[in-house]
């Protein structure tokens, strides 16, 4: 039917009768038609800095059944995650196939050249082992991973065991009415009023009850916020909660905490992510009643004249806007020396330097601990006594911040420069601190005790003598200078004038000699043009690519070269959007006589565009690698007739 295989429930009934319900159902989202089963180990980057990170994976294709999987010991690598279980599937030329992979992501121990050995596993009854890799570590960093951050790539959710997934779609069923109710995106909030300064924190959740691929397509923008992530936003963190008596798998998509900047309702911005969802359908036989137990699916699936295919979904969902109400700080009360601080803090003074000297440096060091919006306090104002020359604190700041707690929580510690002028005692007054605690609603303010000085005499008195007679021999030879100059003042501009006109004449005979030379150089372009066969305008698919990178627009390059790769294999492969991804179009090229290098380059470019959306960090470098890489792989396809071959 259409070119799609369909999967007799027959021909699997005597694997399956000894299984039990639960573990039928599962295992039946992933029976594959008969293909080639590939074992193979897949590295993220071949060459990688001592303080990069590596993904690898151990990729099992096309299996209907697997045993102790054991991946090899990483003798050289330290596992920073991992083992990551995934799994997905795809329709090609009519025949369903699936992967299942295990993933690690792997720091150095140390520089060298190091082998990963292959995994092993039992699959469909024999003993394989993977391919090996090599990765070779520099003692630099790699331009493959140049912000040192981990490679994730954004695939299909793990599941969880204790979920029951919704695989199956009966005849008669709604599949974007099953969705609806199986799979959507929110966003929780600890309050929904708060005051200026005041944190909250925002969570925003994907449910899910279905099989699929997830993308996360905008982000939100939080204006009228200072953000701080909590948790690493590419790692995936997953929980199961009840919704309406029925377990679901939670992915935390982001959980950052908000202090609002300003006072009003500020609406939190939604979160919008691309869907692709999985499901078995039904087409013919078995039992006709609409009722979703467990009992009827099992009856339909060992109906013999019960037929199943594979159906994409393709949904976009976007979580509802949640409006912040927040409350300006009162006037009322408010003391002078408030600035900003909104929480609950402590502070302490010490004078960092001992033995002071007049005409000599010292610190004074005060730290702000306690919890709150700490990255805004500022430098509390100190009242210096007279005699005492000081230095603003606010260059010479330190922070120590647990950003992953609610509400922040840590230390500020502020360094004041100081000179005494004279020797003698001195009296710093109480420091004042003010801040506005939000669970009393009222300002506090407290201070530390008075700290006194004793400033001894300078150690080196004839250093003013000294400068004094410098300043007189210096004032001595301006005089002499001045004197000279003015006696021939006459001879002065005669050679200033004589130089002047000098440059002049040298520099307009460069020019004069440098219009002749371009001259001869156009009118020869003029003659290679014009002789040249004219050859006709092709339009470049990476050009707004390269001006994004032109105008520093990273993160618009990243996003538009992800677009055009994309763009140029769907166009060359013929292919559906329900059949655009990673693993499918790597079969389908490498069917076409494409090198599994080059089709590796092209998975690994796609890659590092997703992660490059999710981190703050660029660098020019490498993206000028990237695009060279992407010019290369969108000329093989312009320069390829294999697939109208394929079509034809």
């Amino acid at each position: 039917m259409n070119g799609l295989n369909h999967l007799k429930i027959k021909d699997i009934v005597s694997i399956l009768r000894s299984r039990s319900l639960l573990i039928f159902m599962f295992g039946l989202a992933f029976i594959p038609a008969m293909a080639q089963v590939n074992f193979t180990t897949i590295a993220s980057s071949k060459e990688i800095g001592r303080n990069d990170y590596v993904q690898v994976e151990f990729v099992v294709e096309n299996a209907q059944q697997i045993e102790h999987l054991a991946h090899p010991a990483f003798q050289d690598f330290h596992i920073v995650q991992g083992p990551i279980q995934s799994s997905g599937m795809s329709v090609v030329n009519g025949t369903m196939s699936q992967y299942k992979a295990l993933s690690f992501v792997l720091q150095p121990l140390k520089t060298g050249k190091f082998t990963i050995p292959g995994a092993t596993a039992t699959i469909d009854g024999k003993q394989m082992r993977s391919n090996p890799v090599i990765i070779v570590v520099n003692a630099n960093g790699s331009s493959n991973n140049p912000n040192n951050s981990p490679p994730v790539s954004l695939r299909a959710w793990p599941g969880e065991p204790e979920v029951d997934r919704e695989y199956f779609l009966k005849p008669g069923e709604n599949a974007a009415e099953k969705i609806r109710k199986n799979l959507f995106v929110k966003v929780d909030v600890s309050k929904t009023n708060c005051y200026v300064g005041e944190p909250i924190v925002a969570t925003y959740k994907l449910y899910s009850r279905l099989q699929s691929e997830s993308r996360v397509t905008r982000h939100p923008s939080l204006n009228g916020f200072s953000v701080y992530d909590m948790i690493d936003p590419n790692n995936d963190a997953s929980s199961v909660e009840k919704v309406n008596g029925k377990r679901f798998t939670v992915h935390i998509i982001r959980k950052a905490q908000l202090i609002p900047l300003q006072s009003g309702t500020i609406d939190l911005d939604p979160v919008e992510i691309e869907n692709t969802v999985h499901f078995l359908k039904n087409t013919s036989g078995g039992n006709k009643n609409n009722n979703n137990s467990s009992r009827d699916i099992f009856d339909d699936l060992f109906d013999e004249n019960t037929q199943a295919i594979p159906v994409d979904e393709h949904i976009t969902l976007e979580s509802k806007p949640v409006a912040i109400s927040v409350k300006a700080l009162p006037d009322e009360k408010k003391p002078a020396d408030f600035n900003g601080a909104v929480g609950h803090f402590n502070i302490q003074s010490d004078i960092v330097t001992k033995n002071i000297t007049a005409q000599d440096a010292a610190i004074l060091k005060l730290t702000v601990k306690g919890d709150g919006n700490l990255p805004v306090v500022n430098s509390p104002a100190i009242q210096w006594p007279a005699g005492i020359e000081n230095y603003d604190a606010s260059t010479n700041t330190k922070e120590d911040i647990d950003k992953t707690v609610a509400p922040l929580r840590g230390s500020k510690t502020f360094e004041y420069s100081f000179i005494p002028k004279q020797a003698g005692n001195y009296t710093i007054p109480a420091i004042q601190f003010s801040y506005f605690d939000p669970v009393s609603s009222s300002y506090k303010s407290i201070g530390t005790p008075p700290m006194s000085i004793s400033v001894a005499s300078a150690k080196n008195n004839h250093s003013s003598a000294s400068s004094a007679i410098s300043k007189n021999a210096d004032k001595e030879t301006t005089n002499n200078l001045a004197d000279f100059l003015q006696e021939h003042l006459e001879w002065f501009f005669a050679i200033l004038i004589l130089s002047a006109l000098a440059i002049y004449l040298l520099l307009q005979n460069r020019r004069l000699k440098k219009n002749h030379e371009q001259a001869e150089r156009d009118v020869a372009a003029k003659k290679e043009i014009e002789m040249a066969a004219p050859s006709p305008v092709v339009r470049d698919p990476l050009l707004l690519a390269k001006r994004l990178l032109e105008i520093a627009e990273y993160r618009g390059f990243y996003t538009e070269l992800n677009r055009a790769l994309w763009n140029a294999v769907a166009d060359k492969l013929n292919l559906p959007s329900s059949e655009l991804n990673k693993y499918n179009i790597s079969r389908q090229l490498q069917a076409l006589g494409w090198k599994y290098e080059n089709t590796t380059a092209l998975r690994d470019i796609l890659n590092e565009c997703e992660l490059k959306l999710y981190t703050p960090d660029y660098n020019t470098e490498n993206m000028q690698s990237l695009l060279q890489q992407a010019e290369s792989l969108i000329g093989q396809f312009a320069g390829s007739n294999e697939v109208d071959k394929l079509n034809g």
